[in-house]
């Protein structure tokens, strides 16, 4: 009988948001990206970049969240609130690989040597 509350309770915890370093890139084609030219990239990672800090710590706020709200009320307040925007990291931080690869591939100044935000963790 002291199975079940403890299977219960691991069930809540898998319905909680995940932490942002937790969430994996989605891949999106370096193709997306080919026809720009190495300033055209580099402009679009700054753009992503910004993008993908926001989200990133849109996802910590909805992991930390739900952890308060798991040990309070027993429930992940995420999927309720709509805080939980994991897919879109994962979209997001793909999308970020896929230019920096596409940097890699043109010989562009700097590539290779870009630091994905340190908010990712």
């Amino acid at each position: 009988m002291k199975k079940v509350p403890a299977l219960s309770g691991l069930a809540v915890l898998a319905g909680c948001a995940s932490s942002p370093k937790d969430v994996k890139p989605t891949y999106i084609p370096d193709t997306a990206y080919s026809s720009m030219d190495c300033q055209q990239l580099g402009q679009e990672e700054l753009k992503e970049g910004d993008t993908l800090e926001a989200l990133t710590n849109k996802q910590r706020r909805a992991h930390k969240t739900d952890t308060w709200g798991v040990l309070a009320l027993g429930v992940p307040l995420s999927e309720m609130t709509g805080s939980d925007v994991a897919g879109v990291l994962a979209r997001e931080k793909g999308k970020m690989e896929a230019i920096q690869r596409m940097q890699i591939a043109k010989s562009c100044p700097g590539a290779g040597v870009a630091v994905v935000p340190a908010t990712l963790d």
